[in-house]
């Protein structure tokens, strides 16, 4: 949704008032970066909660349109009857409600995004100002004094967004189209295609076997390709933000599979596989020249340790993997360490 509203804020100089979640209390609907977009008609995208505190919301954007001044909109919603009028979720939301004065910012960050980049928001509550910083921390359009290097890299990194500094900044990261190729079309693989679209994947599975990538395999929102392992691998449009999965019916194609992708730029890369295949995959890599950093950054085994057995517990296990490389989270860091071990162990 973030998405859809930044495309947008970038396409035209209209009136538009842009509402954000800055910060939430207890249990409240919508978590803090969501966003709302209205027009002089009213809603136009997203959301930051509904009911009757959205109803406020849209009440302020119709109050703040022409003005050119932002406000800050504190939404209580624990009230204690029951049957009473006032919302009873149990937190607060705190929500900025900013006039959109100028495409710009949002051309930059769109920029970035649709190369596959990351895009951070550095927002002045009380002014509006925004400043835009590209997936390096770097700036790339504003004035606004910038946060801190480390806490504007760790929003980046984790995908969160972040109150910080002084005077007080909301900084507020913004990720592309996330796309994850599925490198095999059997059991797991068909599995992992019907469970990533819904966590925000563009998903395509390529197979060299053109019965497994048959209509009726996967969910309509799933691209596929064919041919050998290798050209569908220089066919697809690897970024930044590209996430690959290696599930194929044994080690050599695994093993054409890993050679092709070391030599693009992506986010996550894993395969399927015991320790051995593991180890003779990963060796016969390095022996190609490949960079010892970049193979021993491979995810293998795949998946999250969750005593997984079944194609659909394989592909929870591997999902729930690729979300954490997509928030950077803790336990990702703390399965590879683990997985180097068992590698490396004689």
């Amino acid at each position: 949704m973030s998405l859809e509203i930044v495309r947008i804020l970038a396409g035209d100089a209209e009136e538009r008032v842009l509402c954000t979640v800055l910060q939430v209390k207890g249990s409240a609907p919508r978590h803090a970066g969501s966003m709302l977009l209205a027009g002089p008609g009213g809603l136009l995208a997203g959301s930051v909660g509904g009911g009757r505190g959205e109803a406020m919301v849209l009440a302020a954007c119709r109050e703040r349109l022409g003005t050119g001044d932002p406000v800050i909109l504190d939404i209580d919603m624990q009230g204690m009857d029951a049957e009473g009028p006032d919302m009873v979720c149990g937190g607060a939301s705190r929500i900025l409600v900013e006039p959109v004065t100028s495409p710009a910012p949002y051309r930059a960050a769109l920029d970035l995004l649709e190369r596959g980049g990351r895009a951070l928001l550095v927002k002045d509550p009380v002014t509006g100002a925004t400043a835009v910083l590209d997936g390096e921390a770097r700036k790339v359009h504003g004035a606004l004094e910038g946060p801190g290097i480390e806490a504007a890299r760790k929003a980046l990194a984790s995908g969160h967004p972040l109150l910080a500094g002084e005077p007080l900044l909301f900084l507020h990261p913004l990720l592309p189209t996330e796309k994850l190729l599925i490198l095999g079309g059997g059991h797991v693989g068909r599995a992992l295609a019907a469970l990533a679209p819904g966590l925000g994947f563009a998903v395509t599975v390529g197979d060299d076997r053109p019965e497994f990538l048959e209509p009726g395999r996967f969910p309509a929102s799933v691209a596929t390709l064919g041919g050998a392992f290798t050209d569908i691998v220089d066919r697809f449009p690897f970024d930044a933000s590209t996430y690959v999965v290696i599930v194929t019916r044994g080690h050599l194609c695994d093993l054409e599979c890993v050679r092709a992708v070391l030599r693009k730029d992506y986010r996550y890369a894993g395969f399927m596989g015991s320790l051995r295949k593991t180890r003779l995959v990963l060796a016969q890599a390095l022996a190609d020249g490949h960079p010892a950093a970049k193979v021993d950054a491979i995810c293998a085994p795949i998946g999250l340790d969750i005593e997984a057995e079944t194609p659909e517990e394989l592909a929870v296990a591997i999902a729930g993997e690729l979300v954490a490389a997509r928030r950077e989270a803790p336990c990702l860091a703390a399965a590879h360490r683990a997985r180097t071990s068992r590698r490396t162990a004689p």
